[in-house]
């Protein structure tokens, strides 16, 4: 895989505010579609389902239909999706860290090339 093609993949799994949020909420266990949504707040339904669709495409988490008494969508971590908490949770710390430096350079080039 050369480099565009691994960058179209790292953009694929990461754009979205959802998807950090979506794979720590399954950190603990596989909760359905309703207990997810309820854990992040304020995700609309089309958001979240479009999250689940995109992380399940990448591997990431499975999606698996139980029976109990209604038929129930279960999702949780895959052994890849396991693998990316941790240093997902090292970007989330850079970020928080360093979101001002990083939003000052941001504005800096928006007002020099606009």
């Amino acid at each position: 895989m050369n480099a565009t093609q691994e960058s179209k993949v790292a953009s694929s799994i990461f754009i979205g505010r959802w998807t950090p949020k979506v794979l720590f909420s399954l950190e603990e266990r596989p909760y359905r579609h309703g207990q997810v949504r309820r854990r992040l707040g304020s995700v609309s339904q089309r958001m979240l389902t479009r999250t689940l669709r995109n992380l399940e495409s990448a591997g990431l988490i499975a999606r698996r239909v139980t029976q109990s008494k209604a038929i129930a969508v279960e999702y949780s971590l895959t052994q890849l999706g396991r693998t990316i908490i941790a240093p997902l949770g090292g970007m989330c710390r850079w970020a928080k860290r360093y979101r001002r430096n990083v939003s000052a350079e941001v504005r800096l080039r928006e007002t020099a090339t606009g």
